[in-house]
């Protein structure tokens, strides 16, 4: 028996606004992770637990980004072409501007007439990862909804808890799984969206309870991190360690994002434009500050943050880089949106019509059934 799909057609603001933190939560991460930041384990000082603090959310928030595509697209039940062409525009045009903004103009490193092809593709060479598997993951999610949606419910739950046992509880006591790699987790979120769309939204709790749950799991996860570098003071392999529930398919991280996410879907919100369109550059500004050229630009020679590591106003200095980055980033995706995608929208229309068109007939032409 198949389940029957809700379908709603209007962005909905409270996962809109869910979607900025998450971007937000990702350029902490970044911030932590990218700015060069080393503390010895002997030592447990207030700026190393910061920095451990803000690298916490990074991974979270790439879980709500899955989840939340999960929830909507299980309503999908074939690939938009054009919707697929203006998110592949959307990696081409950055990959391509950043390069010659930082390489060709700015010459944050010699140019190289072979990364400046590369940079013409995106889905090949680029280090967007969670571009380039979210790419991916949109191309097969309708024949992954015709899986999900052929199941019972207690189909569905037996093929969830196989999949969260491999991917989710074994790494999280081991950081060990079979063949793990980003595209079988995103599915694995996506299913458990799907899940909760498909059977799941006769959940009682309130929206408080669940996202005060979220900060909870949230705190803890954060304090093993403090524990083992107090451990690591005098265990050093410990130490090294201290971050090991930070994963994004560790066991804390998807609970803390599950919660979060099922604890937005409760907020009743009116649609509100600005919390949409800011939301709709969020995948623009990790594209942005994010690229593999951008990203050393920003944090070691625009904002020099390493230099900050055992200054008394990092905590601060590292607030105020989130709000600049999310906010410039935000600004620059909008302008390409609105300035610039706007016109090229019809012809990219009757591209992916014709590209329809082809598909089918090709569909219809039985070459497999000779094979």
């Amino acid at each position: 028996m198949e389940a029957k799909v809700p379908t709603n057609h209007v962005r909905q603001s409270n996962f809109e606004l869910l979607r900025i933190i998450a971007i937000i939560l990702i350029i902490a991460h970044h911030i932590a992770v990218h700015s060069g930041f080393e503390y010895p384990t002997e030592v447990v000082s207030v700026n190393r637990i910061w920095v451990q603090f803000l690298q916490l959310g990074g991974k979270i928030g790439v879980d709500l980004f899955v989840l939340i595509s999960g929830y909507f697209l299980i309503s999908s039940d074939k690939v938009k072409i054009h919707r697929a062409l203006r998110l592949w525009l959307q990696l081409f045009t950055y990959s391509i501007l950043l390069y010659v903004v930082l390489v060709v103009f700015v010459k944050t490193e010699p140019y190289s007439t072979k990364k400046l092809i590369e940079s013409l593709f995106p889905l090949l060479f680029s280090d967007w990862w969670f571009g380039k598997t979210y790419f991916v993951l949109y191309l097969l999610h309708s024949y992954v909804n015709r899986l999900l949606l052929s199941f019972s419910r207690a189909q569905y739950k037996r093929y969830l808890a196989l999949l969260l046992c491999i991917w989710c509880v074994i790494p999280t006591f081991t950081q060990h799984s079979s063949d793990y790699n980003n595209l079988i987790w995103f599915i694995v979120l996506y299913s458990v969206a799907g899940y909760y769309k498909l059977h799941g939204r006769n959940i009682t709790c309130k929206a408080r309870t669940l996202i005060a749950l979220s900060a909870a799991v949230i705190m803890l996860t954060f304090l093993s991190a403090v524990l083992f570098d107090v451990i690591g003071t005098k265990i050093t392999f410990v130490g090294k360690s201290a971050t090991w529930f930070y994963e994004m398919n560790m066991l804390p991280v998807l609970l803390a994002a599950v919660l979060l996410f099922i604890g937005f879907d409760r907020i009743e919100m009116k649609p509100r434009r600005t919390v949409n369109t800011i939301a709709s550059a969020a995948f623009g500004v990790y594209l942005i500050h994010d690229n593999s050229y951008s990203r050393p630009f920003l944090w070691e020679k625009v904002f020099n943050t390493a230099s900050y590591s055992d200054s008394k106003v990092l905590i601060p200095y590292t607030l105020l880089l989130i709000v600049v980055v999310f906010v410039s980033c935000t600004i620059i995706e909008l302008i390409r949106k609105y300035g610039f995608e706007k016109h090229y929208l019809k012809p990219l229309e009757k591209l992916s019509g014709k590209l329809s068109s082809l598909g089918n007939k090709i569909a219809k032409q039985k070459i497999f059934d000779k094979l």
